[in-house]
């Protein structure tokens, strides 16, 4: 399959149906690894013709301007860690339920944004040196 060349533009072509379908992909990959069986598969292989199917539905996509990752996270960062924010909700049961099986010493909490993470593994024991790469989060995490 010949690939279109990648054209350098100030702007960023979105669409719905291109950031469902990734995540229908990251999906079946994960079951290519053996993390899920067949039904799983044939489940994500029937949301996928679904999709295709309704892509009239979804919209005709938009441009926008690219953001930086510091950008972003800049903006965000005074409202990262307030109620709302589902990421939050969803990663950090998983998550504190890793860090609680670490064993004491030296962590690196690397992409440390406002500090949720440092401030848990300190709180258990750890020796923690975060880094980012936003001066906002960091200050953020200093406090």
């Amino acid at each position: 399959m010949e690939s279109e060349p990648r054209i350098e533009s100030p702007l960023v072509y979105q669409h719905p149906l291109a950031y469902l379908l990734g995540l229908e992909g990251i999906a079946l990959l994960r079951a290519f690894d053996g993390e899920y069986g067949r039904d799983f598969t044939m489940a994500r292989l029937a949301e996928i013709r679904a999709l295709l199917d309704a892509v009239g539905e979804l919209g005709d996509g938009t441009t926008v301007d690219p953001v930086p990752t510091t950008e972003g996270y800049r903006s965000w960062a005074e409202f990262y860690d307030q109620p709302g924010n589902q990421l939050i909700d969803l990663e950090q049961p998983i998550v504190r339920e890793i860090l609680d099986g670490l064993p004491r010493g030296i962590a690196l909490d690397a992409a440390c944004g406002t500090g949720r993470h440092s401030a848990y593994l300190a709180s258990l024991g750890h020796t923690v040196i975060g880094v980012d790469s936003s001066a906002a989060m960091l200050e953020r995490a200093r406090e």
